[in-house]
């Protein structure tokens, strides 16, 4: 009997790109130093799946009125559907949920907020959910700004799994390619964002806690010097342990 998968991904738009495995190295735009000794770049990274605009997506936005461009001409902006997208659901609907397919584009109620959807529907296993978030580790643009959100799509599924963008630059061509990733979506364990992971915290410094112990133990301190750089007998500082015990264990699997 096959586990049930983590994330599943439904791609109803027969033209959407599947989604990507997020790689570690960011597609090649990560610095070579952080992707050969900065293990924690490389995991965030790697982490999850890209999802990509439906189709290439190009607005305007003037300050009040958003804008996109179709089949060459621009048009104000309230829904964008796809291309040839209608019939094809209409088609495999049930009768129900004939012509009310999924939109490419819809123009929120704040100024300037556009929702892009990726042609994708996504549901996790039981207790898990996603987040959307921009890709890691990539730079994003300066003409718009994403926002992200943790969506249960363990108990709102299947999901159509889009972003919200907010439009920043006005009276620019602001282009989102088809073939560049939109998003990152990352499986969640809602056990690890939800209220109980964070009702304990402690905070100490480096002086004598009010019990009168040390802040930190010596085996602490001794776990302290496995993670960082330090320097002995006046030897050049060796690489902390972290990078390298990290990619032992992703190869071994634990």
């Amino acid at each position: 009997m096959q586990p049930t998968p983590t994330i599943r991904f439904h791609r109803i738009y027969p033209a959407a790109i599947p989604p990507m495995r997020a790689d570690k190295a960011a597609l090649g735009l990560m610095p070579t130093m952080a992707y050969r000794h900065c293990e924690a770049m490389r995991m965030a990274s790697s982490f999850g799946w890209y999802a990509f605009p439906a189709e290439e997506v190009c607005l305007r936005w003037n300050g009040s009125d958003v804008f996109v461009k179709e089949d060459g001409h621009w048009q104000p902006l309230v829904r964008s559907e796809l291309p040839g997208f209608a019939d094809y659901w209409n088609t495999h609907a049930p009768e129900d949920l004939v012509d009310l397919s999924p939109p490419f584009l819809t123009r929120l109620q704040l100024p300037g907020l556009v929702q892009v959807w990726t042609g994708l529907l996504c549901s996790t296993a039981p207790g898990w959910s996603v987040l959307v978030r921009p890709p890691s580790n990539m730079r994003g643009s300066f003409l718009y700004s994403p926002y992200e959100g943790i969506v249960e799509t363990d108990r709102y599924q299947p999901c159509p799994l889009f972003m919200n963008i907010q439009l920043v630059a006005t009276d620019v061509d602001i282009v989102l390619p088809k073939t560049v990733p939109l998003l990152q979506v990352q499986p969640l364990l809602r056990e690890t964002y939800d209220e109980r992971a964070h009702t304990s915290q402690e905070v100490d410094g480096l002086d004598v806690q009010e019990d009168g112990q040390p802040a930190l133990s010596p085996e602490e301190w001794q776990a302290y010097r496995r993670t960082i750089r330090v320097e002995t007998g006046g030897q050049p500082a060796e690489a902390g342990h972290y990078a390298a015990d990290s990619r032992k264990r992703g190869k071994s699997g634990d």
